[in-house]
């Protein structure tokens, strides 16, 4: 049996880490949650928990729960956890008995397959040997950006590593890498689907089952890894590991032509939307639509920052946009004041529906407040920032204005993603401003009004936010101010002729 203080031999290696971080181990923390239908539960590995049913002050358990492979959850109840009149049973007794449940013939045959709880935290390489290779140089500048770049910027260059980088080109000599293994890159990233949180791998894409906007993706993420193996290369270089520049010359990204950005919400749509919210995230969501920022900078909002010197507020510095001002209409306004009444200077505007700080707790209810609002089920929180500028460039805001607001450091990236919508303002402007040239042609207008008005009624899509725009037929610009290898091109130009096909 084990002692009070020690994790059982039966827990996998991979799980004693999850199994000390338990928040709910002692007698004094179990005494301090409250009661609930549901029980408390903390994840050791993927698909197997532990966890307290605490409902009510007579009953306290110790409880296992695993996820089947049909994406159910089946728990079995390990013994008293609280000393309540029929003794009780330690933490680590429960892990003892919650793996020995896991392990158990009937459980193994109906189990999801399990894996390590933890996010990624180091590259799947350890390399060795004096040969400086790409490894070498991806491990010295992962050690880096853990320092200098954000967790998340930091998380998400690991796994494009991992997945895409370390399996195939982590053992080339850094001296060796030249442009031919540039173009093994490309069609790898073509070949392999995109994978997301616990996907397995898919099987090897053929060229011909890719659209336009499949091969617009995947030419982003190989502008990624290119960008990420160039800052590595170069790196080493400066510090003296290579004699050539090659490794880092040869990577060049890929012209792309941007496609806009459709997934956003009617005013009617938001209204509906707001009425699925529970109340702490109706008032997160209502602050996304009033300001178009993101979720991280309204977590980060505080009382002082409403009003502060002007009509607005005061948006901290986020990722690597600068700090700014986003001013407010009326509505707006007022409503950022109530939020405020009664708070003081430092507090935050926002908090969760238990009074926490918004962090990613926020996922799992807009979900299902865009599931409840019968919404795209692709459409997630930072849409909110797309709804807002897209209303902005319908109403004729110039662009200009509202990069500002958003944080943008010029337009461009406001034109490729919502210029289609100006286009209703174009015509608007257009059939209302344009000065007259003949009498005669303006009674002819006149005496056709009817015919026009139907005409412009056909031309009308279904859909609003389609109105203006071209069929995407290609991802390349018409202009490419970036001069990508020649083979790495014809790529990617193979697979779109296949996708226009």
């Amino acid at each position: 049996m084990p002692t009070a203080d020690k994790i059982p031999d039966c827990v996998p290696y991979a799980a004693r880490g999850k199994a000390r971080d338990c928040r709910f181990q002692t007698q004094l923390a179990i005494e301090r949650l409250e009661f609930r239908e549901s029980a408390y539960f903390h994840t050791l590995l993927v698909g197997r928990h532990i966890g307290i049913h605490r409902p009510d002050g007579r009953i306290c358990n110790w409880t296992a729960r695993i996820l089947t492979s049909d994406k159910r959850y089946v728990q079995k109840c390990l013994g008293p956890a609280l000393p309540l009149g029929r003794g009780h049973i330690s933490y680590f007794r429960a892990i003892e008995r919650a793996f020995s449940w896991f392990e158990t013939p009937d459980v193994k045959s109906i189990s999801h397959r399990t894996r390590p709880a933890e996010r990624t935290k180091e590259l799947s390489i350890c390399p060795i040997g004096e040969t400086y290779t790409v490894g070498h140089a991806l491990k010295d500048y992962t050690e880096w950006t853990q320092i200098a770049r954000s967790p998340g910027g930091h998380y998400n260059n690991l796994i494009l590593m991992n997945y895409h980088i370390v399996p195939n080109f982590s053992v080339i000599p850094l001296e060796e890498f030249n442009a031919r293994h540039l173009v093994r890159l490309a069609r790898q990233v073509l070949e392999r689907s995109p994978r997301f949180g616990f996907m397995g791998y898919a099987p090897k894409a053929e060229p011909g089952e890719l659209t336009i906007d499949d091969v617009r993706r995947r030419k982003r993420t190989f502008n990624s890894l290119v960008s990420i193996m160039r800052m590595a290369f170069q790196h080493a270089w400066d510090n003296g590991h290579i004699h050539s520049e090659r490794p880092w010359r040869c990577l060049k990204r890929m012209p792309i032509n941007h496609s806009p950005r459709t997934i956003f919400l009617t005013r009617e749509e938001c209204r509906r939307l707001l009425r699925h919210c529970t109340p702490a995230l109706r008032l997160l969501v209502m602050a996304g639509l009033c300001t178009g920022c993101r979720v991280g900078e309204l977590a980060k909002l505080r009382v002082e920052d409403v009003g502060f010197q002007g009509f607005g507020i005061r948006v901290e510095a986020f990722k690597r946009s600068p700090a700014r001002f986003v001013f407010l209409p009326d509505e707006g306004m007022a409503f950022f004041l109530q939020c405020c009444e009664g708070k003081a200077p430092r507090d935050p505007v926002f908090t969760s529906d238990k009074g926490m700080p918004w962090r990613k707790q926020h996922t799992g209810l807009f979900r299902r407040a865009v599931s409840s609002a019968d919404l795209p089920k692709t459409f997630v929180f930072h849409g909110l920032r797309h709804t807002y500028a897209s209303d902005l460039v319908r109403a004729g805001v110039p662009l200009e204005v509202v990069a500002k607001q958003l944080g943008h450091a010029n337009t461009m990236t406001v034109s490729n993603t919502y210029g289609h919508l100006a286009e209703h303002f174009r015509e608007d402007q257009i059939r209302t401003r344009f000065t007259p040239l003949e009498d005669a042609q303006q009674n002819e207008a006149l005496r056709r009004r009817a015919q026009l008005d139907a005409l412009w009624k056909s031309a009308q899509p279904d859909d609003w936010r389609d109105y203006g725009a071209l069929p995407s037929v290609s991802s390349h610009p018409q202009r490419a101010y970036v001069k990508t290898h020649r083979d790495v091109l014809e790529v990617f130009g193979r697979a779109e002729k296949f996708a226009r096909s």
